[in-house]
C-alpha cells in the first residue's frame, strides 16, 4: 500500500511539471539567426519568391533567444524594444504574442492589425517567423 501511494504521488508530481514543449511548442525555444531570406505579402495575400534582404547583408545579424521559462532575448540581453517585441512570450498554436515592453508612449510604430507574430514548425533546424506583411527564415544556433 505504502508503494502504491508513493508512486501515485510522484506520478502527479510528474504530470504537474512543465515542459519545453508546454511553454512553446513545436520547438521554438532555443536561439535563431536570421538567414537574410525574407518574403513579402502581395495584394492578392500570396508570398513572393524567397529573396536576400540587403539590411542583412550590411550587419552582423542578432541572435535570437526563446528560452523555456517564457523570456525572449537578443544576443543574451532583454529583447523589448519599441515597435518589435517584449521581453517576455508565450505561444498559443503557431502565434507569438509579447509583454514587458518598454515605456513606448512617445513612439509612433506603424501597427498592421495583428499583434502577434507567426511561425512555422521548425523542420530541420529552420525557422519561419512572420511579422505582419513580411516572413524572415532563421537556422538553429547549435
Amino acid at each position: 500500500m505504502k508503494t502504491l501511494c508513493l508512486s501515485l504521488i510522484s506520478f502527479f508530481v510528474l504530470l504537474s511539471c512543465k515542459s519545453k514543449e508546454e511553454i512553446a511548442p513545436n520547438g521554438l525555444v532555443g536561439k535563431w539567426v536570421a538567414t537574410g531570406f525574407t518574403q513579402s505579402m502581395s495584394q492578392d495575400s500570396t508570398w513572393s519568391t524567397w529573396r536576400v534582404n540587403p539590411t542583412f547583408a550590411a550587419a552582423k545579424p542578432s541572435i535570437w533567444e526563446f528560452t523555456n521559462n517564457g523570456k525572449f532575448l537578443r544576443d543574451g540581453k532583454p529583447a523589448a524594444e519599441c515597435c518589435f517585441a517584449g521581453n517576455r512570450y508565450a505561444v498559443s498554436g503557431n502565434k507569438i504574442t509579447f509583454t514587458e515592453y518598454p515605456d513606448c508612449s512617445n513612439v509612433y510604430c506603424y501597427y498592421c492589425g495583428i499583434n502577434y507574430w507567426e511561425f512555422s514548425k521548425p523542420t530541420n533546424d529552420t525557422l519561419i517567423i512572420q511579422q505582419c506583411f513580411t516572413r524572415n527564415q532563421f537556422v538553429r544556433v547549435k
